[in-house]
């Protein structure tokens, strides 16, 4: 049977693993434009740009202006499908952190801690 105090220390793990495991999944997630746009940029989970492809050409048929403005909407339209899919992944992060405390609703200490987690979301 486990101790008070291994209780305590395996639930704070599991919020733990939890934590690690959301920041690998954003460490890891990519959103890329549609690879038959004229420019197709990808970024990254934390919303650096880290790719860029323009169509060959392109520099040349458009102003400087129009480029300019043609890579501020490639820009903006991949910030929204980067956007949508942290936000997925938030939510699903979210639905399992708050799950790991109600596995512990049984301690004392945990149920504490359970009920100040449901007051964060």
């Amino acid at each position: 049977m486990a101790t008070r105090a291994e209780k305590s220390s395996e639930m704070i793990d599991k919020l733990l693993d939890a934590i690690c495991r959301w920041e690998n999944k954003v460490a890891a997630f990519t959103a890329t434009g549609d690879p038959d746009d004229d420019i197709v940029l990808t970024h990254d989970g934390r919303g650096r740009l880290i790719g860029c492809d323009i169509r060959t050409g392109l520099q040349e048929e458009l102003t400087v202006g129009e480029l300019e403005d043609a890579m501020n909407d490639a820009i903006a339209k991949n910030a929204e499908r980067t956007y949508a899919g942290i936000q997925a992944m938030a939510v699903e992060f979210r639905e399992e952190f708050t799950q790991i405390p109600e596995e512990f609703a049984q301690h004392p200490v945990a149920a504490e801690f359970a009920a100040a987690l449901r007051g964060v979301g």
